[in-house]
């Protein structure tokens, strides 16, 4: 399910950066491409995170990395967002 919410999120902030990027003719190129490769870098990421949690027979252990995860996924999402956000005032 994570994956799919990573695939999601991803996918929804490359459409915005690139429906910025194509709509505002003032917009720097390359920053939109730069933004581009960080949502495909992070999407890797973070798959690859979900598939691969640490302590597999610890409970304990296995929920507090996946909170972890989820909490990075959230604030680096946001960054994202935010970087959009300027991008779209330029």
């Amino acid at each position: 399910m994570l994956k799919k919410y990573v695939s999601f999120f991803a996918g929804e902030l490359f459409a915005e950066t690139l429906l910025v990027n194509l709509l505002n003719q003032k917009v720097d190129q390359a920053k939109c491409e730069e933004l581009m490769t960080r949502i495909v870098d992070m999407q890797e990421e973070f798959t690859r995170r979900v598939n691969h949690s640490d302590a597999k027979d610890n409970k304990t252990l296995v929920k507090e990395y996946y909170k972890k995860l989820k909490v990075d996924f959230q604030q680096e999402v946001m960054a994202i967002a935010k970087e959009i956000e300027a991008l779209g005032k330029a």
